[in-house]
């Protein structure tokens, strides 16, 4: 039988943390059962099931409907395993799922893995195997990423050796607009939040969205406030956050989340913003309802679908005419990261490797270049180069300016559970709440943690 290494404390943590929040799903919802002696469910014994566990499941994105052919691929070519793509868009009924696996005891073999502080807890109770061995082994495997890349799933800083991930796509939030509705009002595309909070009214009047925001998928809150915070305070103020300088409750803090509350009040997010997420605001930028979508450079290949791809233009998330020397500060860096929890010797292991080699491998990414035609961006190199697309060149200009990236404040700290109090505390704006209770909440929890 397969060898699981966790230990009782991270297994009443998860368990509790996955608890609060399947409070509103059904166990059939979370929870996946697998029997490794009759590899699928009883069947055949000649099968090894192996999951593996994504957020891309929407076939209407190049990229995760490029994913799912894959998985049909690999099936095909790999008779001997049983591979079960379990992946759910929603990240938080994603990291749910994972959560509970974990927490019985049976940790899904192939996941997406956020790396960074945040979840060094997995890495030190075994959850997450070091893959340093087999990548040394197969050199030329991992030969054409990007070495920085490998950065947040090293824990060297926490006497933890090996490497934890396999980089999948670098990101940098960015902001796409339709200029046709700009041109047809005589507006000039908005580099900067006053000039946005300018064109506001008339976009309003005109009957538009100014920019739509998905609040149902809780972390477009958390993206929203990191990329804020660094055209307001470049890393100073998450380095402040991290290092327990500020608070959460904090002078500086309360005020990114009040401006945030600002431009909810005054309709640059439009309404009904709990009532669809992230795929609901690239519905509405191709339908035309919405002048502006904050997003990232994963959603290109889909935008360059659309049937008014032309009239889209692609900029840095704005920045403020008052911190100038803060506008080209970026949220974006390395993506979330492919793992396994496998480890040698397990019966399953091999085919685990196997599966995670197949969706990290030079074949896989130059599949994925092609099927996007060269939009977006990669965490490897390739020897032909496809002639990027305008939308791809536009992002670039502004990425390639870049002064730092962070990713999102909260995963740099080890309090696993920061990011997702953080995002739903920041859905709240949307329900009329107000930045300090917002903050003062944040800081509750982060001051009983630290007291535990």
């Amino acid at each position: 039988m397969r060898r699981k290494v966790l230990s009782f404390v991270i297994i009443a943590a998860i368990w509790m943390c996955s608890m609060m929040a399947c409070s509103n799903s059904t166990p059939d919802e979370n929870t996946e059962s697998k029997n490794t002696e009759n590899g699928n469910g009883g069947g055949s014994t000649d099968k090894v099931t192996i999951r593996i566990l994504t957020r891309y499941s929407n076939p209407d994105n190049v990229r995760e409907k490029y994913f799912m052919d894959m998985v049909d691929k690999f099936n095909e070519e790999n008779p001997d395993i049983d591979l079960q793509d379990i992946s759910i868009s929603d990240e938080n009924s994603r990291d749910t799922k994972f959560k509970t696996s974990v927490s019985s005891g049976d940790p899904i073999e192939v996941f997406n893995f956020l790396g960074y502080a945040a979840n060094v807890d997995y890495v030190e109770n075994g959850v997450v195997t070091d893959l340093s061995g087999v990548m040394e082994e197969d050199l030329a495997w991992t030969s054409h990423y990007i070495e920085s890349l490998f950065g947040p799933v090293n824990y060297g800083d926490y006497g933890i050796e090996g490497i934890y991930g396999i980089p999948t796509t670098p990101y940098g939030v960015c902001v796409f607009y339709n200029k046709a509705i700009f041109d047809e009002l005589g507006l000039e595309l908005p580099k900067t939040w006053e000039a946005i909070e300018e064109a506001a009214p008339k976009l309003i009047e005109a009957g538009y969205i100014p920019m739509a925001f998905g609040a149902k998928d809780n972390y477009r809150g958390g993206h929203f406030l990191t990329a804020l915070s660094m055209k307001k305070y470049g890393t100073d103020l998450k380095d402040a956050l991290i290092g327990g300088e500020e608070t959460w409750n904090g002078e500086r803090t309360v005020e990114l989340i009040s401006y945030m509350e600002k431009l909810y009040s005054d309709g640059v997010f439009g309404d009904n913003q709990l009532a669809y997420g992230a795929d609901g605001e690239l519905a509405k930028l191709e339908s035309g309802e919405a002048a502006i979508v904050f997003s990232g450079s994963w959603n290109i290949g889909t935008i360059n679908t659309f049937e008014n791809a032309s009239d889209i233009v692609c900029k840095g998330f704005p920045y403020f005419n008052s911190n100038p020397e803060y506008k080209d500060m970026w949220m974006g860096g390395p993506d979330d990261f492919m793992s396994i929890s496998s480890k040698p010797g397990d019966d399953d292991y091999e085919a685990t490797v196997r599966v995670l080699k197949f969706f990290t491998s030079q074949e896989y990414w130059e599949g994925l270049y092609q099927a996007q035609n060269g939009a977006g961006t990669y965490p490897v190199t390739f020897d032909n180069v496809i002639e990027a697309d305008d939308i791809t060149n536009q992002f670039n200009e502004y990425y390639g300016n870049a002064a730092n990236m962070i990713g999102e404040i909260e995963q740099y700290d080890t309090m696993a559970s920061l990011m997702d109090i953080v995002r739903t505390e920041l859905q709240t704006i949307f329900a009329d709440d107000d930045a300090l209770s917002i903050g003062e909440r944040i800081q509750a929890e982060v001051d009983a943690y630290k007291g535990n």
